[in-house]
């Protein structure tokens, strides 16, 4: 599904956001061109309110027009680079390139689920 931002700004206006959920959630991917940094933090809020169970929201961004989406979103991602820091300053995580991404998501991802459960464990 790709929705255009001028289109996601129609969507608010009609009170819509319950049906683009409901559209959105059967699509593989959805792809939001051309938003503003309002409309991303609004997709996050979106998904944080209307999917149940309730999931945790990820956002990875790399400029100042990313970092409302990164702060309401659970976990943010901030990658430093030619855009400048605030993306990062803002963040849970910082990164230096894309290329570290997966490492971050991948292997430190399962040291902290590996953590949780022997805290877990042990708590009981």
């Amino acid at each position: 599904l790709l929705i255009p931002g001028q289109a996601l700004e129609e969507l608010s206006a009609c009170r819509a956001d319950a049906e683009f959920l409901a559209l959105a959630s059967r699509c593989c991917v959805v792809i939001a061109c051309r938003v503003s940094p309002s409309q991303k933090a609004q997709m996050v809020r979106l998904v944080r309110k209307g999917v149940t169970p309730t999931p945790v929201t990820l956002a990875i961004g790399d400029g100042a027009n990313d970092v409302p989406m990164i702060q309401e979103a659970q976990v943010g991602v901030g990658i430093s680079g030619r855009e400048g820091k605030q993306a990062v300053n803002s963040a849970d995580f910082g990164i230096a390139q894309f290329r570290f991404l997966q490492r971050l998501l991948l292997v430190h991802g399962r040291w902290n689920y590996r953590r949780a459960c022997k805290f877990t464990l042990y708590s009981f």
